[in-house]
């Protein structure tokens, strides 16, 4: 597995705002199912990770594929977390574009069905 791959399974193993930053160029932009707008910069994108962990404080991603070609990544994901107070479980795809070891475009896609209140 490429050396990035194995660092955003490490991060998404125990997700911390703090860590955005290893992962991240300082004006990355993100674009995230549900926003209207992209997400603009690492603390904008550590603020977002930091609410979504407080809202399923046992939220991990394990990496299900990879695939790379040039600058563009590809990670397949499934996520899991409680919802509600029951387990929930989807399935996703970053589509990154990596420069220098870090990203600076990214696309997520994933339903948020599983991650709504009922």
């Amino acid at each position: 597995m490429p050396d990035f791959v194995n660092r955003w399974a490490t991060f998404w193993s125990q997700p911390t705002p703090e860590a955005v930053r290893e992962l991240t160029h300082p004006d990355i932009v993100l674009r995230w199912p549900g926003q209207a707008a992209p997400i603009t910069g690492a603390d904008a994108w550590a603020a977002r990770v930091a609410g979504t962990i407080a809202r399923f404080p046992d939220l991990r991603l394990e990496v299900t594929g990879h695939a790379q070609e040039g600058e563009t990544l590809f990670i397949s994901w499934r996520g899991f977390a409680t919802v509600n107070d029951e387990p929930a479980e989807w399935e996703g795809i970053d589509r990154m574009t990596i420069r220098d070891g870090v990203v600076v475009d990214s696309l997520v896609a994933f339903d948020t069905t599983a991650l709504r209140a009922p």
